[in-house]
């Protein structure tokens, strides 16, 4: 049954809170009123309840407010910010503050609500406030971190999220933003090891993957990052994440690619680039371009260079191919229709040598 409960709210008008009722602003005496009435109108028509009575005036904004609601107001307002109506959703939260200081739920809702706003200066003093009254609340030490770490006061963010972090070791956002926050800091082994903390938490969270396979890669365990990333990609390959995870296995790739080799040239690539003009050699420039374009475009989902199995295919072209062979057919058909416009991988030194050999047999063959 609901409370019926009456809330007697006052807000007094000075420049920070003005910016509350844009509408407002510039108007004159009944005109100011008129908007700053309608803007609290529109807030409060979200909750469950009734109002009483506005009253504006030059200093302040008098609200007898009646909630109706089951639940109360703070869970109608949640849903307003979920949806992401912040601008209604921070009104009334600031409005409810004014008349309960020091309830916590609202300095933690307000506080995250300022911090996704990035009016970070707002939301540390609220957030500060909130778990000075309430030290236990360890969601509240994790808002905090991150507000500090989104403010670039980094370590103060790792502190805070390390109390949280060692008084709830399975909660999810304070093991994920700590190991960001200690990325940050250049703490790789440290980040490691709550990264992956967080990955085994929460076994399908892409960003905690990807910030995984970050930790793996700055600590120079390559391999393990490549893996990581690709879990990233699985979980939802069009996602931003999911295009940053490709991109990082692209440059993974690009930097391991001559360690592979026992010398400066990947002879393997040199086989590939020249089977590509001897196939292409046969073709006309149309042809070699759809299959240059057709391979680009395969490229952006990812394409495992250092993996030498045959398993991918094309529309353009017979046949299964590995990652690298594939690439190879990519630089050598841009070689023949865009010359100047780069891959995005170094298989110059290759081409050349392939170009060499192909040369030498087809003038031999004269």
């Amino acid at each position: 049954m609901s409370s019926k409960q009456i809330y007697e709210l006052t807000l007094e008008l000075d420049e920070k809170t003005l910016s509350f009722f844009p509408e407002a602003i510039g108007k004159e005496n009944a005109a100011f009123k008129s908007a700053i009435n309608q803007r609290i109108r529109s807030a409060f028509q979200h909750l469950a309840g009734v109002i009483k009575l506005i009253s504006v005036s030059d200093q302040s904004v008098k609200i007898s407010w009646q909630d109706d609601s089951e639940q109360g107001y703070l869970h109608k307002i949640a849903e307003i910010l979920t949806k992401g109506n912040y601008a209604d959703g921070i009104l009334l939260l600031e409005l409810f503050l004014r008349n309960e200081p020091e309830n916590t739920e609202l300095l933690y809702n307000l506080g995250m609500a300022y911090s996704d706003q990035k009016n970070l200066e707002r939301a540390i003093d609220l957030l500060t406030k909130l778990v000075t009254l309430e030290p236990g609340r360890v969601n509240g030490h994790v808002a905090l971190g991150v507000a500090f770490i989104r403010n670039n006061e980094t370590e103060q963010g790792v502190r805070e999220l390390q109390i949280a972090a060692n008084e709830e070791p399975n909660n999810l956002w304070a093991q994920k933003n700590l190991g960001a926050g200690l990325m940050k800091l250049e703490r790789f082994s440290d980040a490691l090891e709550h990264l992956h903390v967080a990955t085994e938490l929460a076994p399908e969270d892409q960003q905690a993957w990807y910030g995984y396979g970050q930790a793996l890669e700055r600590m120079d365990k390559v391999e393990e990052a490549d893996k990581a990333y690709v879990q990233t990609i699985e979980i939802d390959e069009y996602s931003q994440v999911g295009d940053l995870a490709r991109q990082a296995r692209s440059n993974i790739a690009k930097n391991t690619f001559r360690e592979r080799a026992t010398g400066t040239i990947r002879m393997d690539a040199v086989m590939y680039c020249l089977g590509a003009l001897e196939k292409f050699r046969s073709m006309s420039p149309d042809q070699v371009q759809k299959i240059g374009f057709e391979i680009a475009i395969l490229g952006t989902r990812g394409i495992d260079v250092n993996n030498s199995e045959s398993r991918y295919t094309l529309k353009s072209l017979p046949g299964q191919f590995s990652g690298l062979h594939l690439l190879c057919y990519e630089f050598v058909a841009f070689k023949q229709f865009a010359p100047d416009k780069s891959i995005g991988f170094d298989l110059a030194a290759e081409y050349e040598m392939a170009l060499s050999l192909f040369d030498q047999k087809n003038n031999g063959e004269k």
